[in-house]
């Protein structure tokens, strides 16, 4: 019973820090980077490596940005050691808010782009790809 209740405390803990706002966040952003960069390679013949080197930089950093996030705090006087701040002084909850709001347009804006994506017609058979499941030779 003693470990159930640890568990359920560390998940609590998890979600008071913003953990899996955090976690979310970084997905949808990592996302958007790269079906930007999709876009660059063909545009730009900018090679393919560009691609898969971001992809491996962005997957490295996911674990160390989440570590910061549970370490760290936004406070009104900028970003501080979690333990250094006092409860009564913690504003995780307006944060969390903060990084809902960012998640839910950055989300917008790549369900717009994958609409965009769906419903415009392609002009010529080497139109550019606006998603990542159209790449072909990634």
């Amino acid at each position: 019973m003693g470990q159930r209740n640890q568990s359920i405390s560390i998940f609590a803990e998890l979600k008071r820090r913003n953990i899996f706002r955090v976690a979310l966040l970084y997905v949808v952003a990592a996302w958007l980077i790269l079906q930007f960069i999709v876009v660059l390679v063909q545009l730009l013949g900018v090679p393919d490596w560009v691609f898969r080197f971001l992809f491996t930089l962005l997957l490295i950093c996911f674990p160390p940005v989440l570590i910061f996030s549970w370490i760290c705090e936004i406070t009104p006087q900028g970003i501080r050691r979690e333990k250094d701040v006092e409860d009564t002084a913690s504003i995780t909850l307006q944060t969390g808010k903060k990084i809902s709001r960012i998640t839910l347009v950055l989300l917008a804006f790549a369900i717009l782009l994958s609409l965009l994506a769906y419903f415009l017609p392609e002009s010529t058979p080497e139109a550019l790809p606006l998603s990542l499941m159209e790449t072909q030779d990634m």
